[in-house]
């Protein structure tokens, strides 16, 4: 049996206190696992960090739709995707492909992780990343054979329709688990603290639906909020700013709940 339990509710991880700016978020079962005590941990990872990170998501009781904050704490889905105990595929919303290993910098990343994931989950079949910028690109080395990418630039001239008919070209067999970054967003829908690409919110729901129609889903996660302090969230530019992420992460959430 997985360890992932579908229970209709969402875990929240406070890094950095972006997600505790969401009020919204009171609005449905959940509970919260807090972080925010750990050093380290900020983009690159200690290990001593990561298993501190590992031991308390194992608590949880909502496995099914986590929301990690800040970007540069993607490289939690590394650790969910760990949890998953058959055969999957990755569904990974992003304008970045976070390929990006480094050998000489052996730690876990918000650009590795992928890549981490590729070498050490056996059950990981294949990674299909949507929304990446032909910039972004991982060139060291090529793009490792599990990996499909559907570029930026390709989603701007695709229907929603025709990109699920892509994603599923290259599919396996199986289920999926979907990770969104919102930095794949164009700024009118969200903003983050990375650059950020130009699919829709409309296009990124309708794939998600679209999907979970087609395939059983195994697991969800949400990241990509703006860090801001307590005093940024009273400036007039960020408030708009703010409510652009909670209507996005509000919809996604909505979509990945609905039956």
């Amino acid at each position: 049996m997985d360890s992932r339990t579908k229970t209709s509710g969402i875990s929240l991880l406070n890094f950095d206190g972006t997600l505790k700016q969401q009020p919204w978020l009171r609005g449905y079962p959940g509970e919260w696992i807090d972080f925010s005590d750990l050093h380290s941990c900020q983009g690159y990872c200690s290990d001593e960090s990561l298993r501190q990170i590992q031991f308390r998501l194992k608590s949880r009781k909502y496995k099914n739709i986590t929301l990690i904050g800040g970007g540069n704490y993607h490289y939690v889905t590394y650790l969910l995707l760990s949890e998953i105990q058959h055969p999957f595929s990755l569904i990974l919303f992003d304008h970045h492909t976070d390929l990006a290993f480094n050998d000489d910098v052996p730690l876990i990343s918000c650009g590795s992780w992928v890549s981490m994931a590729l070498q050490t989950l056996p059950l990981l079949n294949r990674v299909v990343i949507i929304g990446a910028n032909t910039l972004n690109l991982f060139q060291a080395s090529g793009i490792p054979d599990k990996v499909t990418v559907i570029s930026e630039q390709e989603v701007r001239r695709l229907s929603p329709v025709d990109i699920v008919r892509a994603i599923r070209s290259v599919l396996p067999d199986g289920p999926v688990y979907i990770s969104v970054d919102k930095d794949v967003l164009d700024p009118d829908n969200a903003v983050t603290n990375w650059d950020q690409g130009s699919m829709t919110l409309r296009q990124l729901l309708d794939v998600i639906r679209e999907l979970k129609r087609l395939r059983p889903i195994v697991g969800e996660d949400i990241c990509g909020e703006l860090p801001l302090s307590p005093v940024d969230v009273l400036c007039d530019e960020r408030v708009p700013q703010l409510k652009k992420n909670e209507i996005a992460n509000k919809a996604i959430v909505d979509i990945l709940l609905a039956g």
